[in-house]
């Protein structure tokens, strides 16, 4: 019969695994910290993608060193506590990891531009959005010759949409379709000058992305055209999320066109 003091000895965490659950920990709150630090204004863009964003990498991996070290020279089977604070290590070095990982892969996959448009010979211009943009280091420039072949190559299918119905039809359209979108604001909508302006903030770090929507008579009569704008305001890549958006506004207009 096992004695009282050989079952506490079985029940106590083992310290390997106790400190691979807390390094895992301390990964994740670092990784979630990186973005949102910046969001709340605790520290520079510089900080989270020099710093903090290596730091929970190397956090993360010391977890899952420490874990896979207990399992495979202590392990006491998949119901002790120090197996499951361990696994616990083990898969948020994982988690971790993974993330870094596959927005370091997303970051190689696309061009690095910033301003989208499906009109490149003649982008639409932002108006109400400027003063916004103030601080923004990004400027409203489309850019040289050499973006706007690096957007044809990347994203061929971003193009201007033409509608079948009268421009204060396709207007109406066009600004019930952005009212549909998460976006954080629309800044205005002037019909008479076919404009309308929003902006969108990215989640973890609240990155602020300008969206101008120009709506005009197309060379056809009784056509319109819809043309669109993404902007980043800081960043000299956006990992396709620019372009990301177009396409599901675009959707939206298309979807918006079918249900009436």
């Amino acid at each position: 019969m096992m004695k009282q003091g050989e079952t506490m000895k079985e029940d106590r965490i083992s310290r390997w695994a106790l400190a691979s659950m807390i390094f895992g920990i301390a990964a994740a709150l670092v990784l979630l910290l990186s973005g949102y630090g910046y969001q709340w204004n605790w520290w520079e863009l510089g900080v989270a993608f020099t710093w903090l964003l290596p730091a929970s990498s190397v956090l993360a991996l010391i977890g899952l060193a420490l874990g896979l070290v207990y399992a495979f020279a202590r392990w006491k089977g998949s119901t002790s506590p120090s197996t499951r604070t361990a696994a616990a290590g083990v898969m948020l070095g994982i988690a971790v990891l993974a993330t870094v990982g596959y927005w370091f892969y997303q970051a190689q996959q696309y061009p690095p531009i910033h301003d989208i448009s499906t009109d490149i010979d003649n982008p639409p211009r932002f108006q109400a959005i400027v003063p916004l943009r103030a601080e923004a280091s990004n400027d409203t420039t489309y850019g040289d010759q050499e973006k706007a072949d690096a957007q044809r190559e990347h994203y061929p299918d971003v193009q201007t949409l033409y509608l079948e119905e009268e421009y204060p039809e396709a207007f109406d359209r066009a600004l019930e379709a952005a009212r549909q979108m998460p976006w954080e604001q629309i800044v205005t909508s002037d019909k008479e000058q076919g404009l309308i302006e929003a902006f969108d903030k990215l989640p973890w770090f609240g990155f602020i992305d300008d969206v101008v929507i120009r709506v005009d008579t197309a060379e056809t009569r009784g056509k319109s055209k819809i043309d669109v704008r993404s902007v980043s305001r800081i960043g000299r890549g956006d990992i396709g999320v620019n372009a990301h958006r177009i396409r599901e506004y675009l959707e939206t207009v298309r979807d918006t066109e079918e249900m009436e």
